[in-house]
């Protein structure tokens, strides 16, 4: 299968938002309150087709396979415009959820923060998010950039794993969202 990568738009909000649930499904339930799979694809769908927020379209690229299928997504946006950026998430969750809620800090800032990553459940292990990793790399070196950062889940060795292949360094335990993280860095 032929993968190719391009920027997202609006019009692939059919399926981009359910994919990025994948990877962060516990955090969204968290947000809305809930554990609802049907409303969490609803929340991030909202923000995907709204500009200047971190899951909006504006900030995700998108695996392509050869049949025109999206098959994997990966977000990443300037860690220096984290407060920015979360504004409208939290808005949309106190309007809508009745959630004050903050989360900790993802990013400290200075990188290129990669806030979700996620191939499609039936073509896992092959080689997708990989690929996703190498663009946005690509993608932070034309920008000037000079670290790529991100969290893991503690109890998540293979993407530890998949993060260390490509040259991404642990950092500090971090808790987020009532989660342990290792932030993960990529110098550039």
């Amino acid at each position: 299968m032929e993968i190719s990568v391009r920027r997202a738009n609006i019009k692939d909000n059919d399926i981009v938002p359910e994919l990025m649930l994948q990877a962060m499904e516990d955090v969204i339930f968290d947000f809305i309150q809930k554990e609802d799979i049907s409303e969490a694809i609803d929340f991030l769908t909202t923000l995907y087709k709204k500009e200047n927020n971190q899951y909006s379209y504006q900030n995700a690229f998108v695996a392509v396979s050869d049949k025109e299928d999206i098959v994997g997504v990966i977000t990443a946006y300037n860690g220096d415009k984290l407060e920015e950026l979360r504004q409208p998430v939290l808005d949309l969750m106190q309007k809508k959820y009745n959630n004050t809620t903050i989360p900790e800090p993802e990013t400290q800032g200075n990188e290129l923060y990669i806030d979700t990553l996620s191939v499609s459940p039936m073509i896992q292990g092959k080689g997708i998010g990989s690929i996703l990793i190498n663009k946005i790399l690509e993608f932070a070196k034309e920008q000037n950039y000079t670290k790529v950062g991100l969290l893991v889940d503690i109890d998540n060795p293979d993407a530890m794993r998949l993060y260390s292949r490509k040259g991404f360094v642990k950092g500090k335990e971090i808790e987020f969202a009532g989660g342990e993280y290792y932030h993960m860095y990529f110098a550039l």
